[in-house]
């Protein structure tokens, strides 16, 4: 429960790290940023987080962590190597990708930045060990608060921003450098059989996540190549707020849910995993399905309270444009992606999102749709819906338990209700009160309904963190002792 405080603490610092850059840099200077940052999380995520996928998976073994943390090191230390050689190479020949070559250069160093510090956190999580989790991340999101913020502030410069940026997330992590060290473990003693054992392991998602990053990526670029920057700026401030939100709400229940579907496989075999994968499919389908009627019901009440001036108009319409593709994306992620990983079948979530980038790709190809930023909104939502078609169908073929037709009809009802309900809030000239009111009678009168009819087992579940409360006061006074 102490991992799940810190993640949402730092998901909510990181939504409003984004909107405060976005005010302070202006739209231009802020659409190359964006394109900087989310550069680095691709670069990160293609060349780095394979080594955590494998300290989440492999490093809870006490008797095999020195071996572990070695060869994780090692493997660190050599992608880092490989991708510095790679982006020096390109800026000497000139191929920087429509970027100045400092900020093409500063890629690389924000991307072992971020990652550094999300590789410090899967091998705490992996440990259990909260407390130096807690203190990565609330380190980070002070200087993020702090000197990020302060140097956009100052110098309203994207590369400054950006490398400002990086700085605070590796001061955080050699911060905590100490806390992650592995008594008896050193990069020499790395093993290149345990590296291919990981890259085994994660190479499939990873593949996936990097190709709808660049699906993302490729959109952007086209809207500063076709559109300029001030346009490129409006449109990443929408996705990259979205994009957030509906992270901050989908990882955390997507992690809980797939270990009770782990611990169903070891308790009672694999068939009561796949029941379990079944209800779990519902619960985030109707968790994402309400974020997204309320998200796009509620876009106007939630421009006016936290999108800077300068984006308004534009980001709500671009939001609503844009909810479908997060929703597909987070319901992949959280809901269909884990019938391929317990059927150890990770082959076709590489394919769907290599045919969503297809499509997308051939949409801008053949058509003017890079030509007005509504359209290639809608673009980057169709690639990720036809992902979600794809895999989903695919999923029916790996599994013997399927989600119940009538929990489905009910969420998408409560759904409906939801969205209608919440509409006319926006009229009431007050956003703080209309934000309110949606978060408490629309978020209760859902809560309410799926508890009623029992939606996908929430009963239990709600049960379950009912009586987790007293252990977490407990544990939280011990730390403060």
């Amino acid at each position: 429960m102490l991992f799940a405080i810190a993640f949402y603490l730092n998901s909510l610092g990181n939504f409003v790290l984004g909107i405060a850059l976005g005010a302070v840099l202006g739209p231009a200077e802020f659409g190359g940023y964006s394109m900087v940052a989310l550069a680095a999380v691709t670069l990160a995520v293609a060349t780095l987080d394979w080594l955590r996928f494998a300290a989440l998976r492999f490093f809870g073994d006490p008797a095999a962590r020195a071996e572990m943390a070695s060869s994780l090191e090692a493997g660190y230390l050599a992608a880092i190597a490989l991708v510095t050689a790679l982006t020096l190479a390109l800026a000497l020949a000139g191929l920087t990708f429509g970027l100045s070559r400092p900020l093409f250069l500063m890629i690389p160093a924000l991307a072992f930045a971020l990652n550094r510090v999300d590789y410090a956190g899967s091998r705490f999580r992996a440990a259990d060990r909260p407390v130096p989790f807690l203190w990565l991340f609330g380190l980070r999101q002070a200087l993020y608060f702090t000197l990020t913020l302060g140097v956009a502030y100052l110098t309203r410069s994207a590369l400054a921003t950006a490398g400002a940026l990086a700085v605070s997330s590796l001061a955080a992590a050699l911060a905590l450098s100490p806390a992650l060290r592995t008594p008896g473990a050193h990069w020499r003693r790395g093993r290149s059989q345990d590296l291919r054992l990981y890259l085994g392991y994660a190479k499939p998602i990873v593949a996936s996540l990097v190709i709808y990053q660049l699906i993302w990526l490729i959109n952007r670029h086209a809207a500063l190549a076709a559109l300029g920057p001030a346009i490129t700026g409006k449109f990443s401030l929408a996705a990259d707020v979205g994009q957030k939100l509906f992270l901050v709400v989908n990882s955390l229940p997507d992690l809980l849910l797939f270990q009770r579907v782990l611990r169903s496989e070891r308790e009672q075999g694999r068939a009561a995993a796949e029941r379990q994968l079944a209800a779990n499919f519902v619960l985030m389908f109707a968790l994402l399905a309400a974020l997204a009627a309320g998200y796009v019901a509620m876009a106007p009440t939630f421009e006016a309270l936290l999108v800077p001036l300068a984006y308004r108009g534009e980001f709500a319409r671009l939001s609503a444009e844009l909810a479908p593709g997060f929703f597909a994306l987070s319901l992949i992620v959280s809901g269909v992606n884990p019938v391929f990983q317990l059927a150890s079948r990770t082959l076709p979530l590489g394919i769907a999102a290599a045919l969503a980038l297809a499509l997308n790709f051939a949409v801008l190809t053949l058509t003017p749709a890079a030509l007005s930023v509504d359209t290639l909104a809608l673009v980057n939502s169709l690639a990720f819906v036809a992902a979600l078609l794809l895999l989903g169908g695919w999923a029916l073929r790996c599994t013997r338990a399927y989600p119940r037709f009538r929990d489905l009809g009910l969420v998408v009802a409560a759904t409906a209700a939801l969205g209608f309900g919440l509409r006319p809030l926006n009229d009431l000239g007050s956003p703080v009160l209309a934000a309110l009111l949606a978060l408490a009678g629309g978020g209760g009168f859902y809560a309410a309904f799926l508890i009623a009819f029992d939606v996908g087992g929430v009963r239990a579940l709600a049960q379950d963190a009912w009586r987790a409360v007293p252990a977490l006061r407990g544990r939280i006074a011990f730390m403060t002792r």
